[in-house]
């Protein structure tokens, strides 16, 4: 089967979408599979949302039943005024308890990864394993300063004249090439919405004005549940460096760790088949 035929059949499993409140505000997230079967939780990075995994979640249901979340401020879900990790954290803790889950497996992907880490330390118990996708969640101590804050991250709305304009402007953050154009449209298609004054991002690009990351060596070297590591090889953020202090902080072994030849920050859109022979090898370790 051609990648193509692969996409469109992963794409011909068509999730239900549900909605909760969560502090006031409509939170929506996507279900494939059987609920019946144990829980598996996609989280998406900045300005992302739950349909950047409808041609990696399918994948799962064999085995799972699977949720990816739009965060609020992202996809179908309402913004707010204020943007937390703790916010964030009750949101996937208000899903799962939606979902009647006392526990699953979670798949977060860059500042999903840092979400999920700081959540693991309020709500231990929900947490059978975590999986980071090309997420930092620590810094060599001499990295910090010159990291991008979140300034460089708040977003103007860019208003269009149509959804063709929209998605024709479509960029990945951080920017790079993307050798399956069609994975791209697909997410492209999901990403804006439209308005009396035209079509804009469906993300809320001051999210970043209230946002803070923050330290997370001490939750990461105290975690309970196992945690896994799948990265680009290529990835413009994720270095060598970065990696190996990653590792030392939350004394993980390698057998726990992927890297993913020629994919980038973005991996499972630069090549999602192997991303998911990954995915499935770790956690089916778990």
């Amino acid at each position: 089967m051609s990648n193509i035929d692969w996409f469109k059949e992963s794409l011909s499993i068509q999730p239900v979408s549900k909605y909760i409140e969560v502090e006031g505000k409509k939170i929506h997230y996507l279900v494939w599979g059987s609920e019946e079967k144990p829980g598996l939780f996609f989280i998406h990075g900045y300005s992302a949302h739950a349909h950047w995994w409808d041609f990696v979640a399918p994948a799962f249901i064999e085995k799972y039943c699977v949720v990816a979340i739009d965060l609020s401020g992202s996809g179908e879900s309402e913004h707010r005024d204020h943007y937390s990790q703790e916010i964030f954290a009750d949101e996937i803790k208000a899903v799962c308890a939606d979902m009647n889950w006392n526990q699953a497996d979670f798949i977060a992907h860059s500042m999903g990864g840092s979400i999920s880490l700081n959540a693991t330390s309020i709500y231990p118990d929900l947490f059978k394993s975590l999986t980071l996708l090309d997420s930092i969640v620590v810094l060599p101590p001499d990295k910090v300063r010159n990291f991008s804050s979140n300034k460089s991250m708040i977003r103007a709305d860019f208003i269009y004249d149509d959804k063709e304009a929209a998605m024709s402007s479509f960029r990945l953050i951080p920017p790079q090439p993307c050798r399956n154009d069609y994975l791209l449209e697909h997410i492209a298609s999901n990403s804006f919405k439209e308005t009396e004054q035209g079509w804009i991002l469906k993300s809320d690009g001051k999210i970043m004005k209230t946002y803070k990351s923050k330290d997370l060596t001490d939750i990461l070297m105290s975690i309970k549940c196992p945690i896994n590591i799948v990265y680009g090889l290529m990835s413009q953020i994720f270095t060598q460096e970065i990696l190996e202090y990653t590792l030392y902080v939350g004394n993980i072994p390698s057998e726990r760790v992927i890297g993913v030849p020629g994919t980038m920050h973005h991996l499972f859109v630069d090549d999602p088949l192997s991303v998911i022979d990954a995915l499935k090898k770790l956690i089916g370790e778990n």
